[in-house]
């Protein structure tokens, strides 16, 4: 596999989001530490699990997103319009 490795940082959104990949099994998962721009020095890193599992209907994307910094409310919004709206009109056409 020519693509991300297990300990290798990434960066997305033009460097507003950083972090390191923790785990990649491909097909099946993906964890990485997680930090916004906007984040305090204090913070610790965020850390976002994707499960992903074969279903019947397709693949099942299963995304939890912990130790989000009190009163940052906003990541489940955006999760909602950056990603999963724009994969959900992706995979119906």
């Amino acid at each position: 596999m020519n693509g991300p490795k297990n300990g290798e940082a990434y960066t997305a959104w033009d460097g507003y989001i950083e972090g390191k990949n923790l785990v990649l099994i491909e097909n099946k998962q993906i964890v990485q530490s997680w930090r916004t721009s906007e984040s305090s020095e204090n913070n610790e890193d965020s850390i976002l699990h994707i499960d992903l599992t074969k279903v019947n209907e397709g693949p099942k994307v299963t995304l939890i997103h912990t130790n989000i910094p009190q009163g940052q409310t906003q990541y489940k919004q955006c999760w909602i319009d950056h990603y999963f709206e724009p994969m959900k009109e992706y995979f119906s056409n």
